[in-house]
């Protein structure tokens, strides 16, 4: 594991994420909660729905100093690794990772990425950091193929208003963030929900979604499409779009 000293300069966040959210975020507890907790839950969703990642492209959406890339290889095996974050002393903290991984510096509110380029795409604890969260969340589905998956994870309401204690703001909950909120804005998005294993106390939990063709198509789509293809065998991220 990286030993290196996180930056918690909390100058370089533009979202507004403050010095002390900066040290949990890069804290050994957060990288516990990652191998221990969120990625387990990851994996045992994509086995119940029997979709594989091995051997697709996928995408680490604000991957921090990117412990969570070490996780994807290990675990997912794909073929291409791409990764951003907002601050750029987090990317070089990241590129300096075991994992091979392509990393760079962007927001998630506009990615300089083309449409439809990943089969997959990791979202852990990221939108609330967002008071344009909802652009976050539809450039990630713009990214995503049809078919594609997205494992999102978020802490609830009640985090949130410790944040806004701790930093005097809340810049997602400001924005109207809740769990409702984003459920919604999944549908519009284009993404149906799979998969919801709420956390303890209010925390949202992880989502899998699955791409559609379009955000009229909803959770119809999602539902009925994979029911059908799932019977014929394993499925693979990206590749399982209707003609």
């Amino acid at each position: 594991m990286d030993d290196k000293p996180r930056d918690v300069n909390h100058r370089e966040r533009p979202h507004g994420i403050g010095r002390t959210e900066l040290r949990l975020m890069n804290s050994r507890g957060r990288e516990l909660l990652l191998r221990h907790w969120d990625f387990p839950l990851f994996a045992s969703a994509l086995r119940k729905h029997r979709i594989s990642l091995s051997g697709t492209r996928i995408l680490d959406a604000g991957c921090g100093s990117g412990y969570g890339l070490t996780l994807i290889w290990q675990r997912f095996h794909p073929a291409y690794l791409a990764a951003f974050d907002l601050v750029p002393s987090q990317v070089e903290i990241a590129r300096s990772r075991a994992a091979p991984a392509t990393v760079f510096v962007g927001d998630i509110t506009a990615l300089d990425l083309p449409d439809k380029s990943f089969d997959a795409a990791f979202v852990c604890g990221v939108l609330h950091h967002c008071r344009e969260w909802r652009n976050g969340l539809a450039e990630v589905a713009r990214v995503l193929k049809n078919g594609g998956v997205l494992l999102l994870e978020e802490p609830g309401i009640p985090h949130l208003r410790f944040e806004r204690m701790l930093a005097g703001h809340s810049p997602a909950l400001d924005a109207g963030f809740s769990l409702e909120a984003l459920i919604t804005e999944m549908g519009r998005s284009g993404l149906g929900v799979l998969e919801h294993r709420p956390l303890y106390f209010g925390m949202f939990g992880s989502f899998l979604c699955v791409k559609g063709i379009n955000a009229a198509d909803g959770d119809y789509y999602v539902a009925r499409h994979l029911l059908r293809v799932s019977t014929d065998g394993e499925l693979v991220a990206g590749q399982h779009a209707p003609a």
